[in-house]
């Protein structure tokens, strides 16, 4: 490989040589070196102000259908035992015929 960097390139960025091979390391736990420096990559992932609105709004949808969740196995557990004559959680009060 040339030390020019391609069309589009940073102009601080240049290609790795034959060379630039024995620079490079990795540890028993896989993580890769170069020149003995562990390398790193950072990106902080930044959101506009609509992309956070929409993740509020799919945040609240969430939490909304668990509690709504939460409540229909209550009352799917009071249909259960009132069925069963079990009083644990309150049965509607029967009228006799």
């Amino acid at each position: 490989m040339s030390g020019t960097a391609p069309p589009g390139w940073p102009p601080h960025v240049r290609p790795i040589d034959i060379e630039d091979l024995g620079r490079v390391g990795i540890s028993a736990d896989n993580e890769l070196f170069w020149d003995g420096r562990r390398v790193e990559v950072r990106r902080r992932l930044s959101l506009t102000k609509i992309e956070k609105a929409i993740a509020l709004l799919v945040s609240l949808c969430a939490v909304l259908g668990g509690i709504g969740g939460f409540m229909t196995g209550i009352n799917n557990a009071s249909v259960f035992f009132c069925a069963r004559d079990i009083h644990a959680l309150s049965c509607p009060a029967s009228h006799p015929p």
